[in-house]
């Protein structure tokens, strides 16, 4: 187990910004008192709206008896009614009924009995006392209804309908994603209702099982508890959506303890850094691949072709980025579906363009989390190349209320606007003394014991990774962790390869810049040993071509390799590295073992 220090104080989370989109709200208990929306609840749904969120009116009310008793169904974006089986949308006056209507004969049957009951265009309502009685009815009846309870009353609705199944439908109507929606309820029917949405609350007299599962229980009761939170924290962006235990990523286990390491889904920045080939983009590649199976919307700039491996996941729309059309349409693919992951290649731009095309499709997502909310999550690979003050303009690349996660193994060239927004540091093997100095210097100001990371980071072995983030009190912790297994992980070839010889024919030729041949390797053994001796003239000469990336693929069809050599001789030309030869060796012995 390598040892990380331990941390001074306090490092604050910086982002905590407003992430719904709108509110769905049952209506007794929650909006309304004795029938009627108490009047500090409608004055708060009144300034809901005003800013911006839609809201959604979720109810076991018999949906004429709803129209009879609520003179407010205007305030509303659609109602949900009959406990999910009835969706009506107030501005068009649509109605759709989402199941068949109460057979006569169950009708026949209570009246026999004499049983109490309300008759909506799906549900029968009854008393909760005659449960009994009514499920004997529905047996003489030979009627298939499940029996909803919603405190001292009694739902008949044909099997599959619940508030969540009318929920989902409106969500889906409106073009949102789950994950935008805050749901408010306090009875025993809003369970189905919490998991349809991405965010629950309730006031302090909800039932013991709504308070159970809600991300927050305000204090209250009633209407009057429900109207102080959307006029207080909701609307304010006060409420600690990082702190919520439900909504966590496992990123891996600590190591030693094995105990599950997590980092919130919302609301935080993410710096990832590290050596190259430290594992910091396998690393990011995980998280997204969480991020999918949990239905985020996710964007990756990929300016490498680093995550082209991520096109094995169903959800995954890889995109060639080759211009800002093409970066249009990627981006354009959020407006469609709220759970797009998009990953956008733009390994074959040269940087000039790159850094072009990357400005123009930071500015189109920026626009369109403003106005949808989506994507989620903005993952910038290689953040260093596009994000220093020389590249993307930085009205572009300002951080907008969480959701960015930077990778990089030069964090001290990206933007200070956003390495100073970063909550959670993800720090992986790092010897470069100039970003030690600068990790130091940036944790120190986060009120953390920067020295005494960056002097653990050198030692710190290859999979293995420091997490440093705020705890529920505020204070931070670091931990040393291994990361999950990857999904999307394909290891096609074995250290055995590395000595397997490809004939003369696919030889690679190493030849000075006037064109005579110096030697020639049939193995990745040999080219390694090459590597070592060879005039760097002659590195330099093949790198700048993308000789070295160009035989591997062809000769080997090992993309993955390929890739991480191309990585290498772009940043040889644009000056990032000082040393070749190492450079060039580092990903063969890797990925090889050679």
């Amino acid at each position: 187990m390598t040892k990380v220090p331990a941390l001074a104080p306090r490092l604050l989370l910086t982002t905590l910004g407003v992430i719904f989109r709108a509110l769905a709200c049952d209506y007794d208990g929650t909006l309304a008192t004795a029938d009627r929306i108490e009047p500090a609840a409608l004055e708060a749904l009144t300034r809901a709206r005003e800013s911006g969120l839609k809201l959604i009116l979720v109810t076991g009310r018999v949906f004429f008896e709803l129209t009879r008793v609520c003179e407010r169904l205007d305030l509303f974006d659609a109602v949900v009614a009959e406990n999910g089986g009835v969706i009506y949308h107030p501005g068009s006056g649509a109605i759709y009924d989402q199941g068949p209507p109460p057979p006569m004969r169950l009708l026949a049957e209570l009246d026999r009995r004499g049983i109490w009951y309300q008759l909506g265009r799906v549900v029968v309502g009854a008393a909760r006392r005659d449960e009994d009685a009514v499920q004997e009815a529905l047996e003489a009846a030979g009627v298939s209804r499940e029996l909803i309870i919603n405190r001292s009353a009694l739902m008949l609705l044909p099997a599959g309908i619940s508030k969540g199944t009318g929920v989902r439908q409106v969500i889906r109507d409106l073009g949102f994603s789950f994950h935008d929606i805050l749901a408010l309820g306090d009875a025993e029917n809003d369970g189905e209702f919490f998991s349809a949405c991405g965010w629950a609350g309730c006031p302090g007299d909800a039932v013991p099982a709504i308070r159970e599962r809600a991300d927050w229980v305000f204090p209250g009761e009633d209407g009057r508890s429900v109207a102080a939170a959307i006029t207080g924290p909701i609307l304010s962006g006060r409420l600690p959506v990082h702190l919520s235990p439900g909504h966590r990523l496992t990123l891996g286990w600590a190591t030693g303890s094995a105990a599950p390491v997590t980092i919130p889904t919302r609301c935080v920045n993410v710096l990832v850094q590290g050596d190259p080939v430290s594992g910091k983009s396998w690393l990011v590649g995980a998280l997204v691949e969480r991020l999918v199976a949990d239905r985020y919307a996710v964007c990756v700039i990929d300016p490498e072709g680093d995550y082209a491996v991520l096109r094995g996941l169903p959800a995954v729309a890889y995109e060639h980025v080759d211009g800002d059309e093409a970066m249009a349409r990627a981006v354009s693919l959020f407006d469609a579906n709220p759970a797009a992951c998009v990953v956008a290649d733009l390994s074959d731009l040269a940087l000039p363009d790159r850094v072009r095309v990357t400005e123009s499709g930071l500015r189109a997502l920026a626009e369109r989390r403003r106005r949808l909310g989506l994507p989620h999550w903005l993952v910038v690979d290689e953040a260093h190349s596009s994000l220093h003050v020389d590249a993307v303009a930085e009205a572009a690349a300002e951080p907008d209320g969480g959701g960015l996660c930077l990778a990089s193994y030069r964090s001290s060239r990206i933007r200070p606007l956003l390495t100073a927004s970063i909550d959670i540091f993800v720090l992986a093997r790092t010897t470069d003394p100039q970003e030690l100095a600068f990790l130091c210097e940036r944790l120190t100001a986060a009120g953390v014991d920067g020295a005494a990371v960056a002097a653990a980071l050198p030692g710190l072995p290859k999979g293995e990774f420091v997490l440093i983030q705020a705890g529920p009190d505020g204070r931070p912790s670091a931990l040393s962790f291994v990361p999950m297994p990857r999904e999307t992980v394909h290891v096609r070839h074995l250290a055995k390869y590395a000595d397997a010889r490809v004939g003369a024919g696919r030889r690679f030729v190493f030849r000075h810049p006037d064109g005579y041949e110096v030697a020639s390797a049939e193995s990745l053994t040999e080219f390694l040993r090459i590597v070592e001796r060879v005039d760097p003239g002659v590195l330099d000469w093949h790198a700048r071509r993308g000789d070295f990336s160009r035989w591997v693929r062809d000769v080997f069809s090992d993309e993955e390799l390929g890739r991480q050599l191309r990585k290498t001789e772009n940043r040889w030309a644009r000056g990032e590295l000082a040393e070749l030869a190492q450079s060039l060796a580092r990903p063969v012995q890797a990925r090889y073992g050679a």
